[in-house]
């Protein structure tokens, strides 16, 4: 009978360092809050639905996308447009757990330019690989051609009064007050919209 005690207690002891373990590795490979809402997705998508429910499924007014094609956009998050400030024409995340060797979360939004309809666009992909946030702007045209290149993009806002830094600016904002907002009312974290904890900000020109 003492015999059958210690091997129950042994087990018992065995499950709960492990389950410490797992709980300090989760913690541990944390470093900022995008690394938060990657490794949430990541671990849904791959045991924690079996019996925990998805942090996004909290938040009202938006479109889930999942499915098991090969396409790049097979996991995407969006906000419906009629739950959107008529500022913002889109925002939404795309996530690639290790799709093609790709182990990020882009976030991608649309503002309406003063007093028109046109659009400027503003992504931040952040790769927990190396803990930096990269953010770039780029536009279309009537045809749907991009352009990327800073000069480009530069006198396209020049013609509708804006400059670079005022996007920006304005970019980053909705991140904070729109988005991390959103996630830190939905999800327990341990960051904030203006405390995203270490992670560094590149300002990139895609060339393609």
């Amino acid at each position: 009978m003492r015999k059958k005690k210690f091997v129950i207690f042994s087990l018992l002891m065995v499950l709960l360092l492990s389950f410490s373990g797992f709980q300090y590795y989760k913690y541990q490979r944390v470093h900022n809050i995008f690394d938060e809402i990657y490794y949430e997705e990541s671990d849904y998508h791959n045991y924690t639905f079996l019996w925990k429910g998805r942090a996004f499924y909290k938040l009202k007014g938006l479109k889930i996308i999942d499915n098991g094609s090969q396409d790049l956009y097979k996991h995407s998050i969006d906000y419906k447009s009629v739950n959107l400030p008529n500022t913002i024409y889109s925002l939404g995340y795309n996530f690639y757990f290790n799709f093609q060797g790709m182990t990020e979360v882009e976030l991608e939004m649309r503002l309406r330019l003063p007093d028109t309809e046109t659009t400027i666009n503003i992504e931040y992909l952040y790769d927990v690989n190396n803990q930096q946030l990269e953010r770039f702007i780029w536009y279309h045209d009537e045809k749907s051609v991009r352009y990327y290149h800073q000069s480009q993009v530069e006198a396209f806002l020049e013609e509708h009064g804006k400059t670079v830094d005022e996007i920006r600016k304005e970019a980053d904002n909705v991140l904070r007050n729109k988005v991390l907002k959103d996630w830190t009312t939905t999800y327990s974290s341990r960051f904030s919209p203006d405390n995203w904890g270490e992670v560094s900000v590149k300002d990139i020109w895609r060339t393609e």
